[in-house]
């Protein structure tokens, strides 16, 4: 499918007038040639002849063309982006850790056992700690559903 670029003066993109100068000054040409070649500014340039004046330079299309849209992340990093662990993240690890299990001996073995960390930290990153967060709601809900042994013998 080609997409029709706009013929009105003044409607090419930044990432054109980009790789027309880039590619102009392959070729040779300074900025002030490659400004009386196109008949004044760059900015003045149309999409459609934006595009071939770059293809005139020996540029090819542009990765995203005029009308269609970037790959969106929605929300998630880039690929290749990790988020490391948080300072919150760990505080909120330590704090439903204490609460479960009590004592901080029952819960970095729990930690270790699970996990294969010995501190919260080397957990590294933000989706690693998301898990053991996960894990331990899960865990106190569980536990707090149960009924307590107190409550079983007043019944």
């Amino acid at each position: 499918m080609t997409v029709q670029l706009s013929t009105k003066p003044g409607s090419s993109t930044p990432a054109q007038r980009s790789r027309l100068v880039v590619f102009g000054k392959r070729k040779g040409f300074d900025l002030d040639e490659i400004r009386s070649m196109v008949g004044g500014s760059v900015k003045a340039l149309s999409a459609d002849a934006a595009s071939g004046w770059i293809e005139h330079f020996g540029g090819g299309p542009l990765p995203n063309p005029p009308g269609e849209k970037p790959p969106a992340y929605r929300g998630k990093p880039a690929p290749g982006v990790v988020r490391m662990i948080t300072d919150d993240q760990v505080d909120q690890i330590g704090r439903l850790g204490s609460d479960y299990f009590g004592s901080a001996k029952s819960f970095y073995a729990w930690l270790g056992k699970d996990f294969k960390v010995d501190v919260i930290r080397q957990l590294g990153t933000a989706e690693r700690a998301g898990q053991v967060i996960r894990v331990l709601k899960t865990m106190l809900a569980r536990k707090a559903a149960k009924p307590s042994r107190a409550r079983e013998e007043a019944v």
